[in-house]
């Protein structure tokens, strides 16, 4: 594990009704710079430890983006030295940029965040890649230094709308070495009116989540048949191995770089499974 520094936030319910905002907030004020991070204060990653709201009346403009502060004097700090204080590759999801020839540019969660040697790296979201990013913070950060140049001016991440939810994002994104992905944000098994399918029933709710995974394939313009592999978050793994053959119909055919992630409880005790899938599109 590398023996970089971090800065960890706790969070709770409350960071995570705040999960999946975007990082250049699309705006309908012609060209006006787009609002970084959704508003929120990069000063206070560093002076509160935590991420903390922006208020609209207490901006200032840099890198031709709009950023939020909490105080005027967090926004006197960022004006005096922005590039202590702003994110890392314009506040792109930091795991993104590291993936060599799939590098790309994704949305980022204000909760999902470290600072390694002062410097501040937000991720699309926490969960299996943010504890990924932990483990090997500083092999990750000289990928996505590495690749950077090359993404820089790569399009900004497109987010999929309806049927797909808006929290956890679904996203389609350019990669380093041509291509696209289609990053399903995680699903579960809810219906369409936000209710839990198949309490206690794991394949009941495997159906489900492939379901839901299968709406926002289509609406991305993809089919199983593209997922390239999937993470995969289970309450009960042994229960969820009884329905191996199960499995392929929904996400795709084993992929050995898929993953399974064992989480006793996720954000509904009701819950059972979400599966995030990246599917690889032309």
């Amino acid at each position: 594990m590398s023996k970089a520094a971090f800065l960890v936030p706790a969070w709770g319910a409350a960071s995570v009704a705040l999960l999946f905002l975007t990082l250049p907030e699309s705006t309908a004020r012609g060209d006006e710079p787009k609002l970084s991070i959704s508003g929120y204060d990069p000063v206070a990653y560093f002076t509160d430890g935590k991420p903390v709201p922006g208020k609209s009346d207490l901006e200032y403009q840099w890198h031709n983006l709009r950023w939020r502060f909490a105080s005027s004097e967090h926004r006197d700090l960022f004006s005096k030295d922005p590039a202590r204080y702003a994110p890392q590759y314009d506040g792109y999801c930091a795991m993104g940029a590291s993936l060599d020839e799939a590098a790309h540019k994704d949305t980022v969660d204000p909760a999902a965040w470290t600072i390694v040697d002062g410097k501040l790296y937000l991720l699309h979201h926490d969960g299996y890649w943010l504890a990924k990013w932990r483990e090997q913070a500083k092999e990750f950060i000289k990928r996505a230094d590495a690749n950077w140049q090359a993404i820089a001016d790569l399009p900004a991440p497109t987010i999929v709308g309806p049927p797909c939810a808006a929290s956890p994002p679904t996203t389609s994104v350019a990669l380093r070495d041509g291509g696209h992905w289609l990053v399903v944000g995680g699903q579960v098994a809810r219906d369409a009116a936000g209710n839990v399918v198949g309490k206690g029933d794991m394949r009941t709710q495997i159906e489900q989540v492939g379901q839901n995974v299968d709406a926002c394939l289509k609406a991305g313009g993809a089919t199983v048949n593209n997922i390239v592999f999937t993470v995969s978050h289970v309450a009960a793994p042994a229960e969820l191995d009884e329905y191996a053959d199960l499995l392929p119909r929904y996400f795709g055919p084993p992929s050995p770089q898929s993953t399974t992630v064992n989480m006793p409880q996720l954000s509904d005790p009701d819950l059972l499974l979400e599966v995030e899938a990246i599917a690889a599109i032309k």
